[in-house]
């Protein structure tokens, strides 16, 4: 970061470096589906909409400009929104479940957010990571689909601020990835003798970080605390949110994991992938891995409520729970809070 000095006034000035990026191998088979889609991401969601893209819709002339200005307005924070009209649906959702500005002037004219949904990336230093999300029906159906071990590819390159990290940290968590990640490609582990692996590899590195403040303390939780954990959440399906509620009256096993253990196995390279690197910014390397975990014995009690499970009924569970949890902070917030003060790696593996 350089320094300059403008009448008086200190100005830092964050220098711009070009990066490489990253995918996984299965990242370019990727593409919306649109109106075949059997769900939406126009609908329950606030649509944020970058200084880039909002000055660009203020010349847009016309019905479509006019009814764009009318429904751009400012959040509580200040950010471009669109607001949203009854259901909490996109102002610009047709009845043909498409979007009317990308109908009339092309995908190029969308904000940012709604041209790399389901896509998402974290920037370490000197790379980035790309990769698709599960809460889209499309992304799930390739990510449950593929083959091939976990991998990642050379993408791109692009522009980004510089950031200071913990390169030595970072390495600790590259190398813990793929540990984990050479975990579950072992064919002869059952995936409950996979997760305890894993969870015994990020304790150790947990507790070489914490040192004499380290704790893994078996509070004696049972799935009603996961349940708990779920009914305090919000959501954008109130169907999904009493499906939720009512598996409290339902005779839950945990055979699901073991029956499609693939699917579980997929699940967690998805989490691991996701979200293990960004302990670099706050060192809490052990609740990364319980996202998965506590994800897997979730969608596996699901699992459990179908007699048969058709691959698209199995991603269709799959995206809905990503798609209610891991796209809202509050609901991140919560589950990180709780996993990581009422969950000990002993209650998580009891669970499965």
């Amino acid at each position: 970061m350089s320094e300059q000095r403008n009448n008086d006034k200190i100005i830092f000035i964050k220098a711009v470096i070009e990066i490489k990026v990253f995918v996984p191998t299965y990242f370019d088979k990727f593409r919306c589906i649109a109106d075949k889609c059997p769900d939406t991401c126009c609908v329950g969601w606030e649509v944020d909409i970058d200084e880039e893209t909002a000055e660009k819709y203020s010349k847009v002339d016309g019905d479509l400009g006019n009814k764009i200005r009318k429904h751009l307005t400012h959040d509580e924070t200040g950010c471009n929104i669109f607001t949203l009209c009854e259901g909490d649906s996109c102002p610009f959702l047709n009845n043909c479940n498409l979007c009317e500005i990308q109908a009339e002037k092309g995908e190029n004219f969308l904000s940012k957010t709604c041209t790399l949904f389901p896509r998402f990336f974290d920037d370490f230093g000197s790379f980035r990571e790309m990769g698709l999300g599960f809460g889209c029906p499309e992304g799930a159906k390739i990510i449950l689909s593929e083959k091939e071990p976990f991998a990642l590819k050379p993408y791109d390159e692009c522009d980004c601020e510089s950031t200071d990290i913990d390169e030595q940290l970072l390495d600790t968590l590259t190398t813990l990835r793929n540990g984990i990640f050479a975990v579950l490609e072992k064919n002869e582990l059952s995936f409950k003798e996979k997760a305890k692996n894993i969870l015994d590899m990020a304790k150790k590195v947990q507790r070489e970080l914490d040192g004499d403040d380290f704790t893994d303390e078996t509070q004696h939780r049972d799935f009603g605390t996961c349940l708990t954990i779920l009914e305090n959440m919000e959501y954008i399906s109130v169907e999904r949110r009493e499906f939720i509620q009512n598996l409290k009256t339902k005779t839950l096993s945990s055979n699901a994991l073991n029956i499609y253990q693939s699917d579980f196995e997929k699940l967690m390279k998805y989490y691991i992938f996701r979200y293990l690197l960004k302990a670099v910014y706050d060192y809490d390397v052990l609740t990364k891995v319980k996202y998965g975990i506590f994800a897997s014995i979730v969608i596996s009690r699901i699992y459990s409520c179908f007699e048969f499970l058709d691959f698209e009924t199995r991603v269709k569970i799959m995206y809905s729970f990503s798609k209610e949890v891991e796209y809202s902070d509050m609901n991140m917030d919560l589950l990180d809070e709780m996993l990581y003060s009422s969950f000990g790696t002993e209650d998580l593996m009891s669970l499965i």
